[in-house]
């Protein structure tokens, strides 16, 4: 499912200073708490109605056929663009978070430079977009080959990312405050640094900026931001066997690994490494120790682990699978919509067609490699952030929100026909529905509010955001009036569930 362990702690990491005073592990389990609705409502829709196409299949719906379809197509116009800006920036991330630190470590504890230059390089736009680029094209070959290619690959990635989890741990048991100073200035000098970075560093340490039930507040929203997404499994509902159970165990299962191990990294650094420490370095511009950028939190354990050729191996080879992880899964989001959009006539039909031997859209699969490729361009060159679009995507969630509530009666007889569990009369996913729609708005007073990335702070990512699902409702009109012209009516696909 769409969820990062690895990221989750190396985002908050980075901005960690702004949260100085905060609870952090106890934001992580907070925002999994605040997360159970939406999955709840997601595993419900997703196993009652197991379509490619997730909620764009329900929303267009059970609104009706007035409503239905351009709420429809805003929704899921919304998530191709932000599914598709997810696919480029992962390739940034396996090079600038992944492959560039560890090659540096690689080079501080080998002694050979040529090491390190490389991370610098791979650290920097060239390297970066190099380096992505292949892994957009072998993962692009990979989808094209189908699910079950891609479930094996990822099996095996998902075993080596968790053993790097646990390493980390472990990791943590050899790290202590007492020795973080001396490892980490020898490890600088190493890695071609200045002598002493670690009193430089600590020279940064930042006065709290907000309350702790403030800091601990908005240091939800990288949890949020790991979390929120692992429900998007729905979006390949039509390939999923027994959606019922499986969309139900992996969502929520993954909900509480993802949450429960992100806690438990942060209590771990924090005993283990320290705050002060941690947070002065996310102030510390990298050029002032010497370092072409700051290494994140893997690459910190490896530090005060000891650094030897083990942990630098181990650590930073594993790492690399938790970078990359939203792609495959974007992928699969953005062409499945684009999939159910052409199968409903809005979108051309070679967006429909599959490949004779591997049954994928691989047409779909190769315009959003296109697209993804410039996406990571723009991340690299700073128009795009990490969290570029979120917003707009959460304004869908509460979409889908008010589809919970109604869809007990809208779609009766699909219902009753799954069950159609009550609770003191009430419909139990219309109750889900009632507790999702003022939970995804406070994520959005979160994502607009929080003082490093909150889109409120910037005029560009409001423009995106805002405008983002009001140019999906543009577009529908324009479509269907063109269609319509052509005597072509719309509307009408939306009068029953598509065929599995």
């Amino acid at each position: 499912n769409n969820q990062n362990i690895g990221l989750g702690v190396a985002f908050l990491g980075l901005a960690i200073g702004s949260y100085a005073g905060g609870l952090l592990p106890l934001s992580a389990l907070l925002a999994v708490l605040l997360m159970v609705p939406l999955y709840m409502v997601y595993t419900k829709l997703s196993a009652d109605m197991p379509r490619s196409g997730g909620d764009y299949v329900w929303t267009s719906r059970i609104f009706g056929p007035t409503l239905g379809p351009v709420l429809g197509f805003m929704g899921a116009w919304t998530w191709i663009i932000l599914a598709i800006t997810a696919i480029g920036a992962p390739a940034a991330f396996f090079s600038q978070l992944g492959v560039a630190g560890w090659m540096r470590s690689l080079g501080a504890v080998t002694g050979n430079p040529g090491f390190t230059s490389v991370g610098d390089w791979v650290s920097g736009k060239t390297g970066t977009i190099v380096v992505g680029t292949v892994l957009l094209a072998v993962f692009a070959l990979i989808l094209i080959r189908g699910v079950k290619t891609y479930m094996r690959v990822q099996n095996v990635a998902f075993g080596f990312a968790m053993a790097g989890i646990v390493l980390q741990f472990v990791a943590g048991a050899f790290s202590s405050k007492s020795s973080v100073a001396d490892r980490f200035n020898a490890y600088v000098v190493n890695a071609g640094g200045v002598h002493d970075a670690y009193g430089i560093v600590m020279k940064n340490v930042p006065a709290p900026s907000m309350g702790t039930g403030s800091a601990t507040m908005y240091a939800m929203v990288w949890t949020i931001y790991m979390v929120l997404f692992g429900a998007t499994s729905c979006y390949i509902g039509g390939e999923v066997r027994h959606a019922k159970s499986t969309q139900r165990v992996g969502m929520i299962g993954s909900l509480i690994l993802t949450g429960g191990a992100i806690a438990g990294l942060l209590a771990m650094l924090g005993a283990r490494v320290g705050l002060p420490f941690l947070n002065a370095l996310s102030s510390t511009d990298p050029a002032s120790i010497g370092l072409a950028f700051l290494p994140n939190y893997n690459e910190i354990l490896t530090i005060t682990a000891g650094g030897g050729l083990f942990w630098t191996v181990a650590l930073g080879f594993l790492f690399l699978f938790w970078t990359y992880v939203w792609m495959p899964i974007n992928f699969f989001t953005a062409t499945r919509l684009m999939l159910a959009l052409s199968l409903d006539g809005y979108l051309p039909p070679s967006l429909s067609k599959v490949h004779k031997r591997y049954a994928t859209p691989y047409i779909g699969i190769i315009v959003a490699a296109i697209v993804g490729e410039i996406s990571m361009v723009l991340y690299v060159e700073g128009i795009l952030s990490v969290i570029t679009l979120l917003w707009a995507g959460v304004v869908i969630f509460t979409m889908v929100g008010i589809d919970a509530i109604l869809y007990p009666s809208r779609m009766r007889d699909v219902w009753e026909g799954n069950g159609g569990r009550r609770f003191a009369g009430i419909p139990v996913i219309r109750i889900w529905g009632v507790l999702l729609v003022p939970t995804m708005v406070f994520v959005l007073y979160l994502l607009w509010a929080d003082p490093v990335v909150g889109i409120g702070h910037a005029p560009l990512q409001k423009w995106l955001n805002v405008g983002l699902p009001l140019s999906g409702i543009v577009l529908y009109f324009v479509i269907w009036g063109v269609r319509k012209h052509n005597g072509v009516d719309l509307r009408l696909a939306a009068a029953e569930i598509p065929p599995e």
